[in-house]
Order: C-alpha cells, then sequence, then structure tokens
C-alpha cells in the first residue's frame, strides 16, 4: 500500500454500560454481542489482505469501554490479530479499561493475552466530580485498580485526567495533579472538558445550567499542569500528553507522525498512504453490510495541500514541533515557501519560535493552541472557514486540544 513496513492497528469497541456526560464518540449502551465479534474478525480478514507486508507494532483497543469484553472475548479478538496480521513480538499493545472492570482475574487475563498497557479513565480524585460527570467508580476504586494492575505485572500505565470540569476548581484540579503523580504509572494525559454536540453537557450548556471555570482559572489549571507535572518526571511531549522518560505512547506517535494506521470497528478511522478510511458509525449497519461482503468504509483521497496542513497541524502539537526536513522531504518544497507569512507572524507574537529547521510552540502558543494550529489551515473562500482536513473523524477521540 506505503512504502512504510510498519503499521498501527486501532480496533474500536463501542459498548458502553453507561454514557458518561461528556462524551461525544460513537459509543452504543448495550451488551456485547457475539455478532460484533463476528463482523469484527470478517473485517479483519478483510483487509489484512491488503496489508501482508506490513509488520503490525502497536495495537490500540478504544472504544467505547473496551474493558466490557468478557476475558473469552478479549481472547478471541487477539486471537483474531495475531490470525490475520503480522504482529511484531515486542509489539506496543495499549487496552483502554474501566476502574470499576480491573479485577484481578481480569487483568491477569490481559496480560495473558499480551496486553502491555492499559490505559485508565481516571478524569479527577474527587468523587463528587466523579458524579457530576457521569463516571461510575470512585477516586478511591481508581487507585486500586492502577495500583492492583501494577502490583500484578502491568508497567506501562497510562490514566487520563480532565480539567476545566463543572464545579472544579483550581485547588480541586491541583489536587488531583499531585494524587496522580504518586500512582504508578509511566503515561498521563490530561484533556480540558470540550462540550460535543449531542452531550449530556452539550445540552446543559444551551440551557445555561453548565457551570465552567472562569477563564482566569482555566490558566490557572493549565499552568498547574506545566508546572506539577514536569516536577515528578512527566515530561510534556504533546499538547495533551506526558510521559515518563521512555513510555511515549508509540501508536498514538503514528498519528501526529502521518503513519499509517488501520482502523476496525463501526466509526474507526484510517490514515493510509494519501487516503483517509471511515468506517460507517452505526453498529447495526456495520455488522449487516460485513456478513453481506459490502465495503464499511468510505475512503478520501487527500490532496497535497490537505495534507501538508496535517502534517504542520499534528506537527505542532508535539513539542518537538514540524520537522522542517521531513516536511521537505514528504513535499518538495520548503515549510516557509507554504507557511512563510504564517510562520513570521505567530513568531512576531511570540506563538512559535524556530529551532535547527523546527518549527515549534512557545509556552505561550501552547496554551493558546488552538488559534496557533488554525492558523495553518488555508482559507479557501468567504463562507468556507477551513479544507475539509481539520474535520476529524471520531478515532482521533485523543487528539482533543486544550482550550
Amino acid at each position: 500500500m506505503t512504502d512504510s513496513k510498519t503499521l498501527g492497528l486501532y480496533l474500536h469497541i463501542p459498548f458502553c454500560r453507561s454514557r458518561c456526560y461528556y462524551c461525544g464518540f460513537y459509543s452504543v449502551v448495550s451488551k456485547l454481542t457475539d455478532s460484533f465479534l463476528d463482523a469484527l474478525a470478517q473485517e479483519m480478514e478483510n483487509k489484512s489482505k491488503l496489508f501482508e507486508d506490513k509488520l503490525c507494532d502497536t495495537v490500540y483497543l478504544g472504544g467505547g469501554t473496551p474493558s466490557v469484553l468478557s476475558g473469552n472475548q478479549l481472547k478471541s479478538i487477539i486471537e483474531a490479530l495475531h490470525r490475520y496480521f503480522h504482529i511484531y513480538e515486542n509489539a506496543e499493545i495499549t487496552m483502554e479499561m474501566n476502574p470499576c472492570d480491573m479485577t484481578e482475574a481480569y487483568l491477569k487475563n490481559a496480560l495473558e493475552q499480551g496486553v502491555n498497557r492499559i490505559s485508565v479513565g481516571v478524569q479527577t480524585n474527587r468523587d463528587e466530580l466523579l458524579v457530576k460527570i457521569g463516571r461510575r467508580h470512585t477516586a478511591a476504586e481508581a487507585e486500586k485498580a492502577v495500583n492492583r494492575a501494577f502490583k500484578l505485572g502491568f508497567r506501562n500505565i497510562s490514566i487520563d485526567l480532565m480539567c476545566e470540569l463543572p464545579g472544579q476548581t483550581v485547588d480541586d484540579f491541583e489536587k488531583t495533579l499531585k494524587y496522580a503523580v504518586h500512582l504508578p504509572v509511566t503515561h498521563m494525559s490530561v484533556y480540558s472538558l470540550i462540550l460535543e454536540e449531542g452531550t449530556r453537557f452539550s445540552q446543559m450548556a444551551s440551557r445555561g445550567i453548565l457551570a465552567r471555570p472562569s477563564e482566569n482559572d482555566s490558566w490557572a489549571m493549565y499552568q498547574a499542569m506545566c508546572r506539577i507535572l514536569p516536577h515528578y518526571g512527566f515530561e510534556r511531549y504533546e499538547i495533551s500528553s506526558f510521559a515518563r522518560t521512555g513510555f511515549q505512547s508509540a501508536h498514538n506517535r503514528k498519528y501526529w507522525k502521518l503513519e499509517d494506521y488501520l482502523g476496525l470497528g463501526p466509526s474507526a478511522c484510517s490514515r493510509i498512504g494519501h487516503e483517509r478510511w471511515e468506517n460507517i458509525s452505526n453498529l447495526r449497519l456495520y455488522e449487516a453490510w460485513l456478513a453481506a461482503d459490502e465495503p464499511v468504509e468510505e475512503k478520501i483521497s487527500l490532496s497535497p495541500k490537505e495534507e501538508m496542513e496535517e502534517f504542520a497541524f499534528l506537527g505542532l502539537r508535539m513539542k518537538e514541533g514540524i520537522n522542517g526536513r521531513e516536511f521537505y522531504q514528504r513535499y518538495g518544497k520548503e515549510i516557509m515557501e507554504v507557511y512563510g507569512s504564517v510562520v513570521k507572524k505567530l513568531v512576531k507574537e511570540k506563538m512559535i519560535f524556530l529551532n535547527n529547521g523546527n518549527i515549534q510552540m512557545t509556552y505561550k502558543g501552547a496554551a493558546l493552541g488552538n488559534y496557533v494550529l488554525n492558523n495553518f489551515f488555508w482559507i479557501e473562500s468567504v463562507g468556507r472557514e477551513v479544507s475539509l482536513s481539520v474535520l476529524f473523524c471520531e478515532c482521533f477521540y485523543f487528539l482533543q486540544l486544550l482550550h
């Protein structure tokens, strides 16, 4: 398919026991059925034929809530992956988990199936806030679950945290950060609350009944994150991602570096060569179309301009910034030839700086990430704000911007 010899795999498990009030990603609150597992295996078989020469070095089970899978269902999926794809012996295999699901038996089974990295939705250590955002676990349960996973042998544990939650104070968030750094974790993703259309929080906001922190409090939370996490050894390598040395997410870096990845499951997205594939966001149609041997994805060819936008957009999110040499190798143009006026403007505003041919965000620029990133999209015409590449599909849930 492309010159790349490696491939990342993303599996979307869309089932949840309940829906969090902030979640805008495709999910269904229903029991996970064998028909879904059959459809997922069929999609693996169909698409694996296109990637027989690829070595899969990362696998990511996201959702939804992948830990709703029973032990046997997880085993079935992992076996199917090995049956249809060439999985690298030391592949990073990540699975998202809910603290409520992380029993000793469940964690042991995940380890036995080859899962070597877990991502746990902790969000906050304040029980009253967990209730307000629709989470099912308590802070104590989350702490016990993470410690249990470490005790059983997981040595690569990531957690998700959130800020700017309804009723959350700066002090609340600082206490959550200090609580989190003392857990046996190697990676943190810290997301601000984004009001996604169709969510309960979005509906509450439209009625004027959703309390949000002030701009000053939001800024103070941002500063706390940038101060506290590095102090405890978690270096920021992407706008919302912090890791101990050697524990950056290999799978997520594929997204940010525009490397090939294949999405499987309803609503999953792929980026293969110069195409983006988007699977249908409907569980029943996904199952029915696979049973009828119908394609479940739409393929979109990316223009050079759209690719340059994505390269700039995603590159800037990383601490290392846009790599000028890689930009030239990909597109045959110097980055200043394409973005010179934008770069000069943002340098003058102290939002970005040049460093050995790379373009990187300053501390100020990272804090105002949306503003900086939007400058790298072309204005096409009156009435159209930016090109379609800004419309990232749902599997980019971990690419949310800090507001």
